[in-house]
């Protein structure tokens, strides 16, 4: 590799010369961790940090923050909840529809007027059989799955249709007869050891365990080696005994139990695979069309119940990594299985139906005056499920509601706020983000001038506070925190929090806001303190009973997060003074990218020197996020500076090989789905060993970091 340093290198030195003449006042302090978010009662505040707190005021005489915090219900939450799980909701169904319209005629009963339900074109498709049986090389059934999730006594909606169709979303139809062999997560780190084992799983059926990446990924890289078919599992080591009783006792995951999903490549390219709302399909958009995003062999997702006849199986073939190993009672070993084989089939239903998004707005109260440029700030639930979704995604559901009764109050006293807000219940994320994707897509024009976003999506499913999000919110979320309780231990949520901002990868309704139109955002909620996802996920156990006996009894979890949720967006959309932005976060986080950067770089033997551009480019943006308002700019012009800073970190191309997502700093893995890489181009092509590619996206990334504290200063439009 041949480093050179391209005309605009010289720019960002010059950039930085004159910047660093401008700062005499801001003196950079000790960085802490990416993901180590300071406690806004201790940490010492120097430059931009110190207006944190100075972001909420009105036109109206009374405290509209102590006034919304009177609303919020525990029992009003519950009451949701009970309505929305009465019936299963499964996108595109009619269930589906009645919700959207009572999401709908809640938010107008509050005093919120402008409240439509849009539809939208959706590719689905829905289970009409599958089955799944193992015999041996003469012919006998051995074992034939159930495929069906039983019903509980004590889970009043659990008699159902839909637990007699546990499917996987955008599954082809086939049959597929063959030898099985066990893959562990299904990663591509799995495969390679089945290979340097000398597994071969060319013509085979495989089966991974749930956990680690996206489901649909690991159908995905089954089938880039050659498997047939793929069968998914829940291993009680993640989500079953292993983690406490098990379901109806304890809330964690029971024999049968089985998580659905969607199939999708999501990582290729979010939102419908077809997008039959735009003329010219996903292709275009994408870079793929709808074959080449879901999978073309045939998926079935099983309990551990009907898992373990087949990796007992097994026993007696290749044993098992370490790694490989689960919590079943049996040695795990890969196969591939001599004496029996493995017979799947699917038939699914695939067709274009709508969806419906419903979606809110609160005007702002400068509306109507001369130069008024909308600033809207978005805050936005799923309601569609897998069957009932108490918890994913109906505790955000109840949650968004009490967030909209608490504005709605504030509305009946006079109160606008100063910026627009958009209340969105979203439909078809459980396929792949279906609606928040073409809204987004849609309504791009209007969202270039977005404040920000705000998601909620599983609002509860334990006691433990999770957030992720673009690092720039990290303080404004710390000071709501330290001023809202922990309904039971009665510390402020700060103090329970591990105070880890995470990165956002995939897998909820943030992924077009951040990744496609570099709207900075976050995506909060409580989850198992245990650190595993909850143990009913995606199955019909995911009911009012589980969530009112189990995850939430009370509701005052669904009643603090709401708190939460309102306190964010009052002081985003109602900030006065200054909007509660924070880059020297943001600086912070880039340094210990660049750090991942260098391992990454270590460990693939790149070339030296391979990074120092984009070091100089990070270096110059906490510079440039050290001296915020040191220029003599207008309070509008600086907010939008403020706001508008992480459009800039968007590659008009796009990453490498998915053009449709866009942002240089963080980005779902291409293996990950959920989880999420640094400045993904760059981390992709180390990877890769591609060195060239490597610097090309070095360049990419330090062009867009310069851009960004160019434009962040003041120095550039």
């Amino acid at each position: 590799v041949t480093m050179t340093a391209p005309s605009f290198f010289f720019q960002i030195a010059i950039f930085g010369c004159i910047l660093l003449r401008s700062v005499d006042a801001c003196v950079p302090m000790g960085g802490e961790h990416a993901y180590r978010v300071p406690d806004p009662r201790s940490h010492a505040l120097v430059c931009e940090e110190a207006t944190i707190r100075t972001t909420h005021r009105s036109q109206t005489t009374f405290n509209a923050e102590q006034e919304f915090l009177k609303v919020p219900n525990a029992s009003r939450a519950r009451d949701h909840l009970r309505h929305i799980t009465s019936r299963p909701h499964v996108a595109g169904t009619e269930g589906d529809r009645e919700m959207a319209e009572y999401v709908r005629d809640e938010l107008q009963s509050y005093g919120i007027t402008d409240v439509s339900l849009e539809s939208v074109a959706a590719s689905l498709a829905y289970p009409v059989s599958r089955s799944l049986r193992l015999y041996d090389n003469d012919g006998s059934l051995l074992f034939e799955a159930q495929l069906s999730e039983p019903i509980l006594d004590s889970d009043r909606t659990s008699d159902t249709w839909w637990r007699n169709h546990t499917f996987g979303g955008y599954s082809p139809n086939g049959r597929a007869t063959a030898p099985l062999v066990y893959a562990n997560y299904g990663r591509p780190e799995d495969f390679g050891m089945l290979e340097d084992m000398g597994v071969n799983v060319q013509g085979a059926i495989v089966l991974v365990r749930y956990g680690e990446c996206f489901r649909g990924l690991k159908v995905m890289n089954a089938e880039q080696r050659g498997a047939i078919g793929a069968l998914i599992y829940s291993d009680p080591q993640q989500d079953g005994y292993v983690q406490g009783k098990e379901y109806p006792e304890g809330p964690w995951r029971p024999k049968e139990s089985v998580q659905r999903g969607s199939m999708q490549y999501l990582s290729l390219c979010a939102g419908d695979p077809g997008r039959p709302y735009l003329a010219n399909g996903s292709e275009p958009v994408c870079g793929f069309n709808m074959s080449q995003l879901i999978p073309s062999i045939p998926v079935i997702p099983i309990s551990w119940g009907d898992a373990f006849p087949l990796l007992e199986s097994l026993v007696g073939t290749m044993k098992a990594p370490a790694s490989f190993q689960g919590a079943l009672n049996l040695s795990y070993s890969t196969g591939p299985s001599h004496s029996t084989k493995v017979e799947m089939q699917v038939n699914n239903d695939f067709k274009t139906v709508p969806i419906w998004n419903v979606i809110a707005r609160i005007p702002s109260l400068d509306e109507g005056k001369p130069g008024y440029v909308p600033r809207p700030l978005i805050v936005g639930n799923h309601r569609d499920a897998w069957v009932y979704g108490a918890a994913d995604p109906n505790s955000g559901t109840a949650q968004m509601l009490e967030v909209a009764r608490g504005l709605g109050v504030l509305l009946g006293k006079g109160w606008l706020p100063k910026r627009s807000i958009y209340i969105a219940s979203w439909d078809g994320e459980e396929y792949g983000l279906l609606g928040s994707t073409a809204w987004a897509e849609m309504n791009a024009e209007m969202l270039s001038n977005a404040t920000a976003y705000l998601n909620v999506d599983t609002g509860v499913s334990g006691t433990k506070f999770n957030a992720a999000g673009t690092t720039t919110l990290a303080s404004l979320l710390a000071q709501v925190l330290s001023e809202i309780d922990d309904p039971y231990q009665g510390k402020p949520l700060i103090d329970l929090w591990d105070q880890n901002l995470l990165t956002l990868g995939s897998g909820s309704d943030y992924t077009a806001f951040i990744d496609h139109l570099g709207i900075a955002s976050l995506d909060i909620r409580f989850v198992p303190d245990t650190g595993a996802r909850y143990g009913v996920y995606h199955s019909v156990y995911d009911s009012f009973d589980w969530m009112d006996k189990q995850g939430d009894p009370g509701f005052k979890y669904h009643q603090t997060m709401a708190k939460v949720w309102g306190l964010l967006t009052l002081r985003l959309a109602d900030a006065s003074g200054r909007l509660p932005f924070n880059h020297t976060s943001q600086a912070d986080a880039m340094h210990e990218y660049v750090h991942i950067l260098e391992h990454e770089a270590e460990v693939s033997k790149a070339p030296k020197g391979l990074l120092v551009p984009l070091k100089a480019a990070v270096t110059l943006f906490e510079i440039a996020a050290r001296s915020v308002g040191a220029y003599d700019i207008d309070h509008h012009t600086l907010d939008d500076r403020l706001a508008f800073t992480e459009r800039r970190f968007l590659s008009e191309s796009g990453l490498p090989h998915r053009k449709w997502f866009k942002h240089v700093l963080q980005a779902p893995g291409l293996y990950k789905g959920y989880g999420s890489d640094v400045f993904p181009g760059v981390i992709h092509e180390l990877r890769e060993k591609n060195f060239d590619g490597a610097f090309q996206q070095v360049k990419v990334a330090a062009k867009r970091v310069s851009a960004a504290a160019a434009y962040l200063s003041g120095l550039a439009v």
